[in-house]
C-alpha cells in the first residue's frame, strides 16, 4: 500500500468483493467516505488497484497497490501488478508443490535452482535456456522449444539435424497440435502404442519411445511448445510430470514478464515512428562511441542529415504523408549503413548517423550514397509520387573535434551550410575553414 504506518484489515468492502468474485478492481477516484476499502492506511486511499492472487481457480491472496493521488494509475501498472500478482501465485504454487512432494532430492535441487534463477532473469533467451538446461540436467530427457510468434512457429531447440527446417510449422494432426489446441500437457508413456504422430513429418524422431509435450501460455497468450523426448517408454511419473507442468508455469510468467521488459525497454530506446534509436539513447551512444574511438585511437564521424523542403509536405500533403516519408527515409538509412554503424532519429526531419571507424573522406563516401539513395527514392504519398533529398552535415573527430559537444556542433555547421549553398549535399565540416 501507499501509506506509511500500520496497515488495519476489516475484511469487508471492495477487497472482500474482489476475493469473492475472483475478479481485480481497478479506480481512480475513491471516496473515503462512501466506499469502504477493506483495509485503513496511515494515510487516505483515491486510487486503488486489487488484484487476486489465484491458485488455479482459488484465491490465495489478494494484492492491492494503492495512492494518496487521483488517477494514480492505467493500463500498465495493472498489467504490472497482475504480473506480480501472478508470479506470487508461482512462488506459492512452487512451495506447496515442494512440501507435499518427497523424492529423489537431486532433482529437487535442480528445480529449486532453476526457479531461484528465474527470479533474476529478464532477458527473453535467457528465461528460454535456462528452462531448457535446467530440464536436460533435471529430467535427463532431449529438449525441444518451439517459439509461438505473430508469424507462427519458429523452432528454438530442437534435439537432432534437420535435413531442412520448414519455414512454416504446421501442427495439425499431432501430439503437440493437440496438446496446443486443449491447452493441457500431453504425455505418451510409449510412442510405438501411440496412433498419432508426434511432430509434423520433416522433423526427425526415430527411436524416442516416451514423450511429453507443454503449451505454454500466459493469460490467453500461447508462449510456445516446451516438450522432452526419451529413448526409454514410462520415464515420467506423475510426480515428475507435475513438477515439468511447474517448470513451464514458472518459466510462462518469466517469458511474458521478459517480452513484457523487452517491449518497454524497445519503447524507452527507440523512435515510435521511423524505429531507430530516439535522440536520448543517441547522445548515450555517442558517449560510448568516443570512448571507444579514444580508447583504440580509430577516428569516429558523424553524420547529421536533414530532408530538404519537408515543411513542405507537410503542408501540401498533410501529416500523414509526411510519417510515411520519415519512415522510409529511416528504412533507407539503415538499409544503407554498415552493421557498425548506428543510426538514429535527432528530431523532426533530422537524423543522425554514427559511423566508428570511419575518417571523413570514408564518412562523405557513405553520405553520398545516402543522398543519392533519397534522391533516386520515389515516395507514393496518397497515390502521388513524390522526389525528395536530404542535405548531409559531416564531422570527425579527432580531426575536427575533441569532445562530444564539439563534434556535434560542428556536424551541425556542416549540415547548416549545405542548405545554405543550395541543399541536396553533403559537406565536410573540415571544408568550411
Amino acid at each position: 500500500a501507499g501509506g506509511k504506518g500500520k496497515i488495519m484489515i476489516t475484511g469487508k468492502g471492495i477487497i472482500a468483493t474482489c476475493l469473492r468474485e475472483r475478479k481485480p478492481f481497478i479506480s481512480g477516484e475513491i471516496d473515503e467516505k462512501n466506499t469502504e476499502i477493506g483495509y485503513i492506511a496511515g494515510t487516505g486511499v483515491l486510487s486503488l488497484i486489487a488484484q487476486p492472487v489465484m491458485e488455479g481457480s482459488t484465491p490465495v491472496g489478494l494484492l492491492a497497490v494503492d495512492s494518496s493521488r487521483y488517477h494514480a494509475f492505467n493500463e500498465p501498472e495493472l498489467k504490472t501488478v497482475r504480473m506480480i500478482s501472478a508470479q506470487i501465485a508461482r512462488i506459492l504454487e512452487r512451495e506447496r508443490i515442494y512440501t507435499v512432494l518427497k523424492y529423489d532430492f537431486t532433482t529437487l535441487r535442480i528445480i529449486k535452482e532453476f526457479s531461484s534463477g528465474l527470479a533474476a532473469s529478464i532477458q527473453y533467451d535467457v528465461v528460454i535456456q535456462k528452462l531448457c538446461d535446467y530440464a536436460a540436467k533435471a529430467f535427463s530427457g532431449d529438449i525441444f522449444f518451439f517459439e509461438s510468434g505473430s508469424h507462427g512457429f519458429q523452432i528454438r531447440y530442437f534435439p537432432r539435424e534437420m535435413a531442412v527446417t520448414p519455414e512454416q510449422i504446421d501442427f495439425t494432426g499431432t501430439l503437440i497440435g493437440h496438446a496446443i489446441e486443449n491447452r493441457h500437457k500431453e504425455y505418451v508413456s510409449d510412442i510405438r502404442q501411440f496412433n498419432m504422430r508426434i511432430l509434423p513429418q520433416h522433423f526427425p524422431s526415430e527411436g524416442y519411445r516416451s514423450v511429453i509435450a507443454v503449451p505454454l501460455y500466459y493469460e490467453d497468450s500461447l508462449l510456445g511448445v516446451f516438450g522432452i523426448f526419451s529413448l526409454q517408454k514410462e520415464f515420467l511419473d506423475s510426480r515428475r510430470i507435475s513438477l515439468i507442468e511447474l517448470m513451464c508455469n514458472q518459466a510462462s510468467t518469466s517469458i511474458a514478464n521478459a517480452k513484457m521488459h523487452g517491449e518497454i525497454e524497445r519503447l524507452a530506446t527507440t523512435d515510435g515512428l521511423t524505429g531507430l534509436f530516439n535522440h536520448r539513447v543517441f547522445q548515450q551512444k555517442l558517449a560510448g562511441e568516443i570512448k571507444r574511438a579514444e580508447r583504440y585511437a580509430t577516428p569516429l564521424s558523424l553524420l547529421l542529415a536533414d530532408i530538404d523542403y519537408f515543411k513542405q509536405v507537410n503542408d501540401t500533403y498533410g501529416h500523414p504523408a509526411g510519417d510515411l516519408v520519415l519512415k522510409r527515409v529511416a528504412w533507407i538509412l539503415k538499409e544503407q549503413v554498415r552493421d557498425i554503424d548506428i543510426a538514429a532519429r535527432y528530431g523532426g526531419e533530422e537524423f543522425a548517423v554514427m559511423l566508428p571507424g570511419t575518417d571523413s573522406a570514408g564518412a562523405r563516401n557513405i553520405a553520398e550514397r545516402l543522398r543519392q539513395t533519397v534522391m533516386a527514392e520515389v515516395f507514393s504519398v496518397d497515390n502521388r509520387s513524390l522526389k525528395l533529398t536530404v542535405s548531409i552535415g559531416i564531422a570527425t573527430m579527432p580531426a575536427d573535434a575533441e569532445t562530444k559537444e564539439e563534434l556535434i556542433k560542428k556536424t551541425d555547421e556542416a549540415l547548416y551550410r549545405a542548405k545554405r549553398q543550395g541543399r541536396n549535399q553533403s559537406v565536410n565540416w573540415a571544408g568550411l575553414r
